[in-house]
């Protein structure tokens, strides 16, 4: 498979709680190369109605094991975002609406965005989860 020209979207995402519609269990993992590209939700990108949603798979969390409720910062990939070009009009700052299924279990704020390769490279990879394990600035 040819690599493909995509996009990198780093974030910082805050899990709903249970109370309030979440996930009920914690969402296993975090950023070692094991767990990058397991958890695949999907997204409701800006402006988008409640509901409609694109997929997105998570390369990583800044935190492993995130409970419902708490907050992290992740790097979301969107695979084909050529035949969803709404991934074009993200910009930092914007929210987005992680779903799974007709649920939402997380809101997101874009902090920066990058051009990245799919299926990634390893050493790309790396370069992603260094922000991802970085101290906050």
């Amino acid at each position: 498979m040819e690599p493909l020209s995509t996009l990198a979207i780093g974030i910082d995402l805050d899990f709903v709680s249970t109370a309030e519609g979440g996930r009920t269990t914690p969402l296993l993992g975090g950023a070692d190369p094991e767990n990058r590209f397991t958890y695949r939700p999907n997204w409701g990108l800006p402006g988008w109605p409640d509901g409609d949603q694109t997929g997105a798979p998570v390369l990583g969390f800044a935190k492993a094991d995130v409970e419902p409720g708490e907050s992290t910062r992740a790097v979301i990939v969107p695979m084909f975002f050529e035949q969803v070009p709404a991934w074009l009009d993200v910009q930092p700052g914007d929210v987005l609406r992680m779903y799974e299924g007709s649920r939402i279990c997380g809101r997101a704020t874009v902090r920066w965005i990058e051009q990245a390769t799919w299926r990634m490279p390893e050493a790309e990879q790396e370069r992603f989860a260094r922000w991802l394990l970085a101290p906050e600035v």
